[in-house]
């Protein structure tokens, strides 16, 4: 048995039962995973109103200080505080078939299953660096990359302290204990209304990225909903402001580290210096139109590389500038002027409605010049001009 089996029996799947104060006492590891997750919040979240209660010990028996931490979530996202773990409290925690069933932990995983707690899975380590040996977004389809991917998650957590996990591509009692302790959300998608712990990861993850400036409460507002979709554009991706399987994936692309810490240690793991964003505003050059846009220069030194993600928002149709221009194109100019790299935009999905492109220029190993980003109309296809006018421009030159 796993690490988190020995110490807090049975295995129970969590969420798969009510906890409350019983005679006797439950006990098991559903019980422990509320417990450890609930400590957890309380380190990593700053609530506009203080503390969300004491930490309690993590014992796997559900006693009075597990009750009353109970009240404390429930009170604290608005539900009725009966110190009663049920169906709407283990979904704060992202316990719920949203994607269908079976519920997530219930049967063990292996290749060539499916189903909504194979989503469930993909989502979580999407989080992560197995976001790339998962190679997209989650399909609900258990394949050779998502036991190469559950594989690679049971080695970290070994060599971070857990024990009795199998080296294998099978996900069964112990790993998803471990998945529930270290890898924060993917249980649910994450849309308006839709507070929670999970929300808590994500904003997180968007702070340690520069786009969200908050606290980090664990409620799904107005500026954490902003954060996302600049992020959604800035990674080129559907800009809904919401958080699926393609923004999972996508946060794992750009938090390229193992999830597992030994027991009790907080999560997200990733060294913040290790990934730098740094974001500039674009300005509309031609004021009759108002459009606006940013530019993110992406440092990630541990593998190397330097990227720009650039994004125009209320762009105008190109043809508007002439009938010869169908997108938009942007440049990076070095401070002498000249041309460094330039590249080709694409009008995501929003475009019609709000007139949204993006583009992304990723050299690979490189030091890319702190100079100005123009935005452009240029013909469909061609990032080399013919140029219309310059719509947006900004400096990356603040950027260090």
């Amino acid at each position: 048995m796993a690490l988190f089996e020995t110490t807090f029996p049975p295995y129970v799947p969590f969420g798969s039962r009510n906890l409350s104060l019983t005679s006797p006492p439950k006990r098991g590891t559903d019980v422990a995973v509320f417990q450890a997750v609930y400590n957890l919040m309380l380190r990593t979240m700053n609530p506009p109103s203080g503390p969300m209660g004491s930490p309690i010990t993590v014992d796997g028996v559900f006693g009075s200080s597990s009750r009353q931490a109970a009240i404390n979530i429930q009170s604290y996202f608005g539900l009725s505080a009966d110190g009663i773990v049920g169906p709407n409290t283990f979904f704060v925690f992202g316990q719920g078939n949203t994607y269908g069933g079976p519920p997530f932990g219930s049967r063990t995983l292996q290749q060539g299953m499916s189903g909504g707690d194979v989503t469930v899975l993909q989502n979580r380590l999407n989080l992560y660096r197995y976001a790339s040996i998962l190679g997209g977004p989650a399909t609900g389809t258990f394949d050779s990359r998502t036991s190469s991917a559950a594989f690679a998650f049971k080695q970290d957590a070994i060599a971070n302290g857990q024990t009795g996990l199998t080296a294998n591509g099978v996900v069964g009692d112990g790993t998803f204990d471990a998945l529930w302790l270290y890898t924060g959300a993917g249980g649910r998608g994450i849309l308006t209304g839709r507070n929670g712990f999970d929300v808590v990861m994500i904003q997180v993850l968007l702070q340690r990225l520069g786009y969200y400036t908050g606290r980090i409460t664990g409620y799904y507002d107005g500026a954490t909903i902003s954060a996302v979709r600049a992020f959604q554009a800035a990674r080129g991706i559907g800009v809904d402001g919401e958080v699926g399987p393609a923004t999972f994936h996508q946060f794992g692309i750009v938090n390229p580290f193992d999830a597992p810490q030994p027991l009790g240690l907080a999560w997200p793991t990733a060294p913040v210096a290790q990934v730098s964003v740094c974001s500039i505003g674009l300005v509309s050059q031609t004021m009759d139109l108002h459009p606006y846009g940013s530019a993110s220069l992406v440092i990630n030194e541990a593998e190397g590389f330097e990227s720009v993600n650039v994004v125009g928002n209320f762009l105008p149709e190109p043809s508007t500038f002439g009938s010869s221009y169908g997108a938009y194109a942007f440049q990076i100019m070095a401070p002498s002027g000249t041309v460094v790299a330039q590249g080709l935009m694409s009008a995501l999905p929003t475009a019609a409605a709000t007139g949204d492109w993006a583009g992304a220029y990723s050299p690979g190993v490189s030091d890319i010049p702190k100079g100005l980003v123009q935005v452009l109309p240029t013909p469909t296809g061609s990032p080399s001009g013919p140029y219309g006018p310059v719509v947006l421009q900004g400096n990356l030159a603040g950027c260090h």
